[in-house]
This record gives structure tokens, C-alpha cells and sequence, in this order.
């Protein structure tokens, strides 16, 4: 298998601000395909806010050569000791030198890179290549188009097919190696209305009453019918393949990655709700297809919650797919029933990412469901039961998230083994183009991306999931919203306010 080429010919035909366009592969201009100074800027300081905890990283072979040294200097501290200026001296010096490696900046592979972003190595390189390449902000080799032929040449020799991501991408890839999938339904059935069993005067969707309800996990056909952003599929192959990043996926029209980088080159986007870091578009498309992306054991993905606010310059996108109507209605937007802000924390989300990146393994919050649709790639899921011990699949307190390539690397055989127990055995989903997958509210689940993935998710609020622990976790966490929330109950959901004062817990 060799690794795809940094660089795709729907991405190289790029206007310049003459309006010259560049040509496809053979005569592109060196910036197409290299990152900027500047761009690496970017994408380290997105990098640093994402995993700040690998800022104080120490690779293996430089923790060894740390312990090495202390055990040599103690080593030299004792023969010293009949000679104490010579004791003094060597403790200064012991203590200066210490003191200089705790300073020392880790060794960083290239110009944006965080030691510890490889660690696990999924993806085979040689370093002897690395070093030929000399990748980094000051790399003045194969900077010449005329050189690229050989550049190209070495980025054949990367992939090997024993590669540890390969290996990874194969299995995964492979239904048949799913123990327990979830329900498949079809949309036009499940979004059926039916009576509410306890309630003669009031309707609710089959899907609702099944599976809100009965907490079941879920895919569903046939939510995506009329989108515009579900790009055209010619054919349903969705066999394995080793190409990475394909900027379209086989797709035509709608939310392809080459059709959002079209239109929203120049904007920058979101990463994460945590923190503020982000970057272009354009310079996003780059790290995907550059050395830096196609090497990171688990690249950046895009997490943008602000797609679809007012202010925001891919507002538009929020008028091009519909939220599919099998689910009940969203009890948070009672918030807004008085107009306004509603203060309410962030819940859609358009999801971008290249093969190896994904979301870690998490609980979404205050008791919420959510849905997933994806309009390119793959994603392969592994959602756990509620009462499945945390610890045992990788939520520790106090822990940073381990990121879902390395956790399938970890975790996969264990969780998947004859010996983990079947009430705990996860539901493990396959997601292609046109799917939407259900997540019940309480259950831990991550998503891997095994190809350049778009989607769009919501979380939302269901009366049928278990109301008085969603008022409570709000009450906590969200206590304006809360406000606005029981203000938009009161004028319109008064039942659910009578829950709410048999609730010990009040404002």
C-alpha cells in the first residue's frame, strides 16, 4: 500500500488574487502543497489547545536517556565523594544540566508538530526518509517543482501494508467482524405517528416511543431524502480501500469536502467548544493532504457548533438539510419561546475529519440524545451500554481523552473479546454516506473516521428519556439556561412543569 499523494488535482486548480489558475499536478505552484510558516503557526496553536497535555509530553527514547543520565550522575556523586570540591562542582553541573533538559522544548518531527501527536506510530514512515525530506518550517529541499518527481518517488516507500493503522482499517472496515449491530429502521416507517400509550390525546413517532423511550440505539434509512447537502452517489461500492482524503468520496454536488472548500475557503472554522483556536478552511485542506495530517496518529477534525448562527458565513448551510422529523421535538427550544438568546449550550454541530480522527470516548451531556448523518466518509462506532464500567473502557477522572484511533488500538480486542460481558458487549455500527446513527442519552460511545468524513449532528432533549435527571444536570451545569428553559415550560409544556415541583431539587 502506498500513501496517497499530498495533494489532490480538485484542491491544485486554485486561483491566485490575479485570477491565474494553476494547472493540475506537474506545473502547481510550490505553496499549493507546502504549508506557510504562518499556516504552520496556525495549526500548532489549534493543536496546543486541543491536547494541551502533550505540551509537557516526553518521548520514550528521551524519558530513557533522562533516566540514564540521573543514574550516571548519582553514579559519579558517589566516586566523588572522597574529593568534595570535586562533590561540589559535579552537583552544580548535575543540577545545572537538569535543570537545562526540564527547559528543553521536545523534538518536534516537523514545523507544527507536538511531540507525542505520533507516538503510537499507526502510520509507518521511515525517519531516514524524514531526515531526507528535512520537513519543517525551514525545509529548503524539494521545494523546486522540478524536484517533486523524486519527492513523489520517496512519499511511495511510506506505506507499508503491515501498517498498524492498515491492519486497523481493515478489520473495522469488515461488517462481519461486528459481535452486536444495532437496529436498522426505515424512515418512512419510524417516523409514523402513534398514540402516546399514557396519554389518549397526545401523538408521539414510533421511533420515539421504540427507541427514545426504550433507550436503543439505532441506524436509520432514508432521513436524507431531499437534502441538498447529500451529495450524489453513481454506485453503493463502499468496498475497502487505502486511498485516503479523496476530497469527494465519490460524490457529486451537496456537502462533498471539495464543494465545502469551494465555497468556504477562505473562512475559518471551529475545532473544539473548549477553546477558541482555529484555522481556515484552505489551510485545514492543506494539513489534511500534507506530510503533517497524513502522519498524525489521530489528525485534527473540524467540530464547529457555530456553522448555523446568524452571524456566521456558512449560516446558509443550516437551510440545506432538515432535522429528521421521526424524532420528538426538541424540549430545549421551549427556551426560546420568549424570542431571544436563549444562553443555550452548543447542540449541532458539522463535523469534519480525515481518516484516523474522530471523538473519543464520551457521554453526551445533560441527558441528551443524538443523531448523526453522514454526507461523505465513513465512521465506525462502538457504543456501550450504561452500565458498563468506565474505567474498564478508558474514561478515567482526571485523565485527558484518549483519541479514538489509539483507544481502538488499546481497547478494540478487549471490548470485543469472548471474556467481556455481554451485558456490557457494545453496539457496534459501520456508517456510510446517507445513514444517520441514533446515540440514546447515557450511553458512552467514540466514532473513528476510516475515510475523510462530513457530517452533521444535533443533540437534543426528549420527554421520553428520563426527564428529572436532564432538569437536575441542567439546573447544574446550564443554571441561566435553566431560567429561560422553565420560563419556555410554564407558557407552553405545564405537565412537564408539574414534574419538575415534585422534584426536591428547585431554584
Amino acid at each position: 500500500m502506498s500513501v496517497p499523494l499530498p495533494i489532490h488535482q480538485n484542491y491544485c486548480r486554485k486561483r491566485t488574487t490575479t485570477g491565474e489558475t494553476f494547472p493540475p499536478i506537474g506545473n502547481i505552484r510550490a505553496h499549493d502543497l507546502f504549508l506557510t510558516s504562518d499556516e504552520r503557526f496556525e495549526i500548532f496553536q489549534v493543536k496546543a489547545a486541543e491536547r494541551p497535555h502533550l505540551l509537557h509530553y516526553i518521548p520514550k527514547e528521551d524519558k530513557d536517556v533522562k533516566i540514564d543520565n540521573e543514574k550516571n550522575s548519582k553514579e559519579e556523586q558517589v566516586l566523588d565523594t572522597r574529593t568534595v570540591s570535586s562533590t561540589s562542582s559535579h552537583c552544580s553541573s548535575s543540577s545545572c544540566s537538569s535543570s537545562n533538559y526540564e527547559e528543553e522544548e521536545p523534538p518536534l518531527i516537523d514545523g507544527c508538530d507536538i511531540a507525542g501527536w505520533r507516538k503510537e506510530r499507526l502510520v509507518e514512515y521511515s525517519s531516514d526518509i524524514l531526515s531526507i525530506l528535512n520537513i519543517g518550517a525551514s525545509s529548503t529541499m524539494f521545494r523546486r517543482e522540478s524536484q517533486w518527481s523524486v519527492l513523489f518517488h520517496l512519499m511511495d516507500r511510506f506505506g507499508k501494508e503491515d501498517s498498524p493503522w492498515v491492519e486497523m482499517k481493515k478489520r473495522l472496515w469488515d461488517r462481519n467482524n461486528i459481535r452486536r449491530n444495532a437496529n436498522v429502521v426505515d424512515y418512512d416507517e419510524c417516523k409514523q405517528m402513534v398514540v402516546i400509550h399514557d396519554c389518549s390525546s397526545r401523538l408521539a413517532t414510533k421511533f420515539a416511543m421504540e427507541y427514545e423511550q426504550g433507550n436503543i440505539p439505532a441506524v436509520i434509512l432514508g432521513a436524507t431524502r431531499g437534502w441538498k447537502s447529500m451529495p450524489n452517489y453513481d454506485n453503493s461500492n463502499h468496498s475497502f480501500t487505502t486511498t485516503a482524503n479523496d476530497f469527494t468520496g465519490g460524490g457529486e454536488g451537496g456537502w462533498t469536502f471539495s464543494n465545502l472548500l469551494s465555497r468556504f475557503r477562505n473562512v475559518n472554522v471551529r475545532f473544539s467548544d473548549t477553546h477558541g483556536e482555529m484555522m481556515s478552511f484552505e489551510t485545514y485542506a492543506k494539513y489534511i493532504t500534507n506530510l503533517e495530517g497524513l502522519l498524525d496518529d489521530s489528525p485534527l477534525g473540524i467540530y464547529d457548533s457555530e456553522f448555523g448562527d446568524e452571524d456566521s458565513p456558512t449560516h446558509e448551510l443550516l437551510e440545506e438539510y432538515e432535522v429528521p422529523t421521526c424524532f420528538s421535538p426538541d424540549l430545549f427550544e421551549l427556551a426560546n419561546a420568549n424570542g431571544g438568546d436563549s444562553d443555550r449550550p452548543p447542540f449541532r454541530w458539522i463535523l469534519i475529519g480525515p481518516e484516523r480522527s474522530g471523538t473519543g470516548m464520551h457521554i453526551d451531556p445533560l441527558w441528551t440524545n443524538a443523531w448523526v448523518t453522514v454526507l461523505q466518509g465513513k465512521k465506525r462506532w462502538m457504543l456501550f451500554p450504561p452500565e458498563t464500567p468506565l474505567s474498564e473502557i478508558g474514561i478515567i477522572p482526571g485523565e485527558p481523552q484518549i483519541n479514538s484511533a489509539t483507544w481502538f488500538k488499546i481497547y478494540y480486542h478487549k471490548v470485543t473479546c469472548d471474556r467481556w460481558p455481554e451485558e456490557c458487549r457494545p453496539v457496534e455500527v459501520l456508517q456510510i454516506p446517507g445513514e444517520t446513527v441514533f446515540v440514546p442519552n447515557g450511553w458512552p460511545h467514540l466514532v473513528l473516521n476510516l475515510e475523510l468524513t462530513v457530517a452533521v449532528t444535533h443533540n437534543y432533549a426528549s420527554e421520553f428519556g428520563p426527564f428529572e435527571r436532564m432538569w437536575k444536570q441542567v439546573q447544574q451545569d446550564e443554571p441561566v439556561f435553566a431560567e429561560k428553559w422553565l420560563a419556555g415550560m410554564k407558557e407552553s409544556r405545564p405537565d412537564l412543569v408539574q414534574i419538575i415541583q415534585q422534584i426536591p431539587t428547585m431554584f
